[in-house]
C-alpha cells in the first residue's frame, strides 16, 4: 500500500526470526520491526540483518519486543547497541462487553479520504501548517484493505478522526485523533464506544488497541471496557 501510493519511498518488508521488519520511509512510525522472537530463539545474525536492512536505508533500526518474545532477543538487541526507549499497553475487549458499545450518528465514514488523512495529521502533530507528505502515513493506514476511516464533523470541517479495521472474528482499533481545539469534549470515546459497535456488527470477537501507558486514551478505553494485556517497548540503535 505505502509503495502504490508515493513509489519514491521504496516500501520494502523481509521476515526475520518470525517477525516482520518494515520499511514505509525513514521518519515513518510504521518502520518497525513486529514480532520478532515469538516463535523461538533469536540469534547475532538476525539482529545484524534487521541492523542493516534499516540502515541501509538511512532509517534508525527500531525493534518492538513484547512479553512473549524469547529472552535471547534482549540479549542480542543489547550487545548489537540497542536500548529501550518507549512504551507501548496493548488493550483487549471481548464480545461480552460489546453490549456496552453503540453507534453514534454524529459519526460518519469518511467523505473523502485526502481530507480525512490531513484532518488526522493535524490533529496528531498538533499545527495546522502541514509539511509534504505528513500526512501520508495516516492516509496508507486510511486506504489499507479492510479498513474503515470515521469523522467527526463540524459544518465541512473535520475535527475528530478514527479508524477500525476488520479481519474476521479479529477487530483493531487506531488512528484516533481529535482536533487540538476540540479536545475535551468526549470525540474519543465517542469514537470507541462506535467502532467497538461497528466491530461487533462486522462479526467481530476480539477487539485490540493500542495507547501509551498512563495516557488519557488508555484511560478512555478502560473506561469502555478494554482490559491491559501487556506493555511493549520500543528499542532503538544509537548510531
Amino acid at each position: 500500500m505505502a509503495r502504490r501510493l508515493d513509489p519514491e519511498i521504496a516500501a520494502a518488508s523481509i521476515e526475520v526470526a518470525g517477525g516482520l521488519v518494515a520499511f514505509a520511509g525513514v521518519d515513518s512510525p510504521l518502520s518497525r520491526a513486529l514480532g520478532v522472537g515469538v516463535r523461538g530463539p533469536v540469534s547475532t545474525s538476525d539482529i545484524a540483518k534487521i541492523t542493516e536492512f534499516y540502515e541501509s536505508r538511512g532509517a534508525t533500526p527500531m525493534v518492538f519486543v513484547t512479553p512473549t518474545a524469547d529472552p535471547s532477543l534482549m540479549r542480542e538487541l543489547t550487545g548489537a547497541g540497542y536500548a529501550p526507549g518507549e512504551r507501548e499497553q496493548s488493550l483487549l475487549a471481548s464480545a461480552e462487553l460489546f453490549g456496552h458499545a453503540q453507534r453514534d450518528e454524529r459519526i460518519g465514514v469518511a467523505r473523502d479520504l485526502a481530507s480525512w488523512a490531513r484532518a488526522s495529521a493535524t490533529a496528531f502533530l498538533e499545527r495546522e501548517a502541514l509539511e509534504p507528505n505528513d500526512d501520508r502515513i495516516a492516509l496508507i493506514l486510511a486506504t489499507t484493505e479492510g479498513t474503515t476511516a470515521l469523522e467527526v464533523r463540524k459544518g465541512d470541517v473535520i475535527i475528530a478522526t478514527a479508524a477500525l479495521g476488520v479481519r474476521g472474528k479479529h477487530a483493531t482499533l487506531f488512528a484516533g485523533s481529535t482536533h487540538p481545539a476540540f479536545r475535551r469534549q468526549g470525540w474519543h470515546t465517542e469514537l470507541i464506544r462506535d467502532r467497538v459497535a461497528r466491530a461487533r456488527d462486522a462479526g467481530a470477537r476480539l477487539v485490540h488497541a493500542t495507547a501509551g501507558p498512563g495516557s488519557a486514551s488508555e484511560r478512555n478505553f478502560l473506561r469502555c471496557g478494554f482490559i491491559r494485556l501487556y506493555t511493549r517497548v520500543l528499542w532503538e540503535r544509537a548510531r
